[in-house]
């Protein structure tokens, strides 16, 4: 009897403990992969408010789309194309979960929006910013328009974006202008965008030459300063200058051409050496 009474306490201290780990794990896991854009009862951020999701989703599709959301949208899923469009078209960033750890972040959101933790996420919007100077801003810049190298070697961000700043001269054009990113994002999204982007093409730019923290929030402190300048900024428009210089360029070159070239042999080599031969005698 004793011992079938102290396999039965053993066993509930070890579910006690599993349960306390998992519920723990989860908590981790959400401050550091989802704090930054979502909260448990405390309102919207970049993302939805999470609390209690676990009651309006299934745990399978849940767990799809925090693993991969933009493959849930692409599959045609309504829900998932709903809230893609709800949010101003903004991808969530995949995040690396196994089937286990999606469980544990689960779990603590249930448990989070249930009031059962005594240790949930205090639900505040996150400013990362909160210390940015004005040097953070110019070593930006210099990140942005690729006048300083970024530490890993990556492509500088202006070799696809553009930005409304009379500072920089010329923009990328192959993805979208970023001067009001920070506006419908704010500092957690924009730096997760930047630190791991859910976007293909940024997703294999950057896997071999992440940017470092710094760069992030030097990036990201650049284009706050971007967003909050924009109605201050007068971009000029070269198109006409570009035009009258390649009109001079080409009169320059054509103009080149017909002095060098002025004695130039107007007539075939065979046609002077037939002129060079004795006239035929008849």
């Amino acid at each position: 009897m004793k011992y079938h009474l102290k396999k039965s306490l053993l066993l509930l201290i070890g579910i006690i403990v599993f349960t306390t780990s998992k519920a723990d794990e989860g908590q981790e896991l959400f401050t550091k992969l989802c704090v930054a854009c979502h909260t448990i009862g405390g309102g919207r951020l970049v993302g939805p408010d999470l609390k209690d999701i676990t009651n309006k989703r299934s745990p399978e599709w849940l767990g799809a789309f925090i693993q991969s959301s933009q493959t849930l949208i692409n599959s045609g899923d309504p829900d998932a194309e709903s809230i893609y469009k709800e949010y101003n078209k903004l991808l969530m960033p995949d995040q690396p979960l196994n089937g286990g750890k999606v469980t544990a972040v689960l779990n603590y959101i249930a448990a989070a929006s249930s009031g059962t933790t005594d240790n949930a996420v205090a639900p505040v919007r996150v400013d990362l910013l909160v210390n940015a100077t004005t040097e953070h801003i110019s070593d930006g810049l210099l990140l942005f328009s690729g006048k300083k190298r970024l530490a890993n070697g990556g492509a500088s961000c202006i070799s696809c974006h553009s930005v409304k700043d009379d500072r920089i001269f010329s923009s990328g054009t192959l993805a979208k202008d970023l001067t009001l990113t920070y506006e419908i994002m704010g500092s957690a999204g924009v730096s997760a965008i930047i630190s791991n982007s859910p976007f293909p093409a940024m997703a294999v730019t950057y896997s071999k030459n992440p940017l470092t923290t710094e760069e992030v929030h030097n990036l990201t402190a650049y284009l706050r300063s971007v967003s909050q300048e924009r109605y201050y900024q007068h971009p000029v428009d070269f198109s006409i200058t570009f035009a009258i210089f390649g009109i001079f360029m080409f009169l320059s070159i054509f103009t080149s051409i017909l002095v060098l070239y002025f004695k130039r042999k107007s007539k075939s080599v065979n046609h002077e050496i037939h002129q060079r031969q004795s006239p035929v005698i008849n």
